[in-house]
């Protein structure tokens, strides 16, 4: 079997990447906060600078 597309860890509410190390049991989604990843293609690009600092304002 050959895999089309490269697997990430991604959010599992929006399926956009986020950085996590194997030992970390979470990750922090923009979007959604702390979240528990899961291992998956990605389906949306990552957020833009401007709605990041929006959510967090």
């Amino acid at each position: 079997m050959q895999v089309s597309q490269p697997i990430y860890m991604v959010c599992p509410h929006c399926k956009r990447p986020v950085a996590v190390t194997r030992e970390q049991p979470y990750a922090h989604c923009a979007e959604h906060g702390n979240i528990v990843p899961m291992r998956s293609a990605v389906a949306n690009s990552p957020l833009p600078r401007v709605l990041l600092e929006e959510a967090n304002a």
